[in-house]
């Protein structure tokens, strides 16, 4: 299978092949020295305690300009989606390239705001919390897929989900809250996986002053979720406010601070279990891209509530 190429931060190996067989083993040669790089600069923020600078970005070719989200599935390949459309790509962050992609039917259209997987299933949500269940398909397929409805479409405008495997729900953090009551305070609704009516959704609240704690925002608009795989809390990215929030399943703020490096559009949030954060921005002025940071998980001390 032909690999899609992104730039990268790093430097590109030019390739210099006179056949398509030393062609490819060039361009595989090439991706290795890629991850060995990204590998090296890990390393390096390991051992002097640098989660700010990134370790490698990648920039999107045109069809991702608008990613949306992303999620890993359970052996750590990671799963991005666009925004208008139900195309799913899987990206290899480390070395830099598509490596397949796959839509929900013949294309459906649709804001989608988040991709979690669960088990051998792939969940989806629109902005007004329509959720579609599919299983990943080869490269270019079409896979069948089924909806399920929230009920939550006039109570939130959604961005991300993400699966908490200890309650067997799905996390839906709120954007922009549509119940004033509510005004004060970050909300997120919890949908037990496979629901048909309400009695299977939940609703937490965390008070915003709690979540922005000593920063600058006015608020906190989450734009992606996803779940530590070390400590099983909640990270939450704001693409408006420029920040990131850590949240215990209960609800406690572990730490709220400031993305690290520079994000014109954060939308899609993971980490890998090897503690790699990885940022996706939306195209703006600037082209789409992946970003990977070390991902710090201590928690002793880091609260700024």
């Amino acid at each position: 299978m032909m690999l899609r190429q992104f730039a990268f931060v790093l430097g590109v190996v030019a390739l210099a092949c006179t056949s398509p067989a030393e062609k490819k083993a060039g361009e595989e040669r090439a991706l290795n020295a890629r991850a060995q790089r990204v590998e090296a600069r890990l390393a390096k923020a390991q051992a002097t305690d640098n989660s700010e600078d990134p370790v490698a970005m990648w920039l999107m070719p045109p069809e991702l300009n608008e990613i949306s989200g992303m999620t890993l599935t359970d052996d750590g390949r990671l799963l991005a989606h666009d925004d208008e459309v139900g195309r799913v790509f899987e990206v290899d962050p480390r070395r830099g390239v598509i490596v397949k992609s796959f839509l929900l039917g013949k294309g459906l259209k649709g804001d989608f705001e988040g991709i979690t997987v669960v088990g051998p299933d792939v969940y989806m949500t629109l902005s007004n919390g329509l959720l579609y269940r599919f299983r990943e398909g080869g490269n270019k397929a079409s896979v069948p897929y089924t909806t399920f409805d929230t009920h939550l479409g006039k109570e939130c405008e959604f961005e991300g989900v993400a699966h908490d495997k200890d309650s067997a729900q799905l996390v839906l953090p709120c954007k922009n809250v549509h119940m004033k009551h509510l005004d004060d305070e970050m909300v997120l609704f919890k949908w037990k996986i496979g629901s048909t009516d309400t009695t299977g959704v939940s609703m937490m609240t965390v008070p915003l002053s709690e979540v922005i704690g000593t920063n600058k925002w006015k608020k906190f608009r989450p734009s992606d979720i996803t779940i530590d795989p070390a400590t099983g809390n909640y990270v939450i990215i704001s693409s408006l406010d420029k920040g990131i929030v850590v949240l215990t399943p209960g609800g406690e703020v572990v730490r709220s601070e400031p993305l690290p490096g520079k994000h014109q559009q954060a939308e899609g949030v993971a980490i890998t279990r090897d503690n790699i954060l990885i940022i996706s921005d939306e195209a703006t002025s600037k082209p789409a891209a992946i970003t990977l940071y070390r991902w710090n998980n201590t928690e002793s001390g880091a609260a700024t509530q």
